[in-house]
């Protein structure tokens, strides 16, 4: 399966969202024109399974790619050598 296509979208819920809602955010999304969002879970996962799984259907009604940021583990500019070789 090779590129078809390039998605275009937000890091997060846009900014000019009005409700900081996941799913008011892939609204936005697709109000704005694009075809991407990516979820952050920077600290922790903030989704229940259930709510997962009413983003997921959401995000395919409307046409919305999503994708998952999450936490970093390695610190690859640690000044701590063992560190780095993780």
């Amino acid at each position: 399966m090779g590129l078809r296509k390039l998605y275009f979208g937000t890091a997060g819920i846009p900014i000019s969202t009005p409700k900081r809602d996941v799913i008011a955010g892939i609204n936005q999304v697709k109000d704005l024109g694009l075809d991407a969002m990516e979820l952050e879970f920077v600290r922790r996962v903030s989704l229940s399974a259930e709510r997962a799984l009413e983003v997921r259907k959401v995000a395919k009604q409307a046409g919305v790619k999503l994708t998952c940021h999450g936490e970093y583990y390695i610190n690859l500019n640690s000044p701590d050598e063992a560190k780095r070789k993780k």
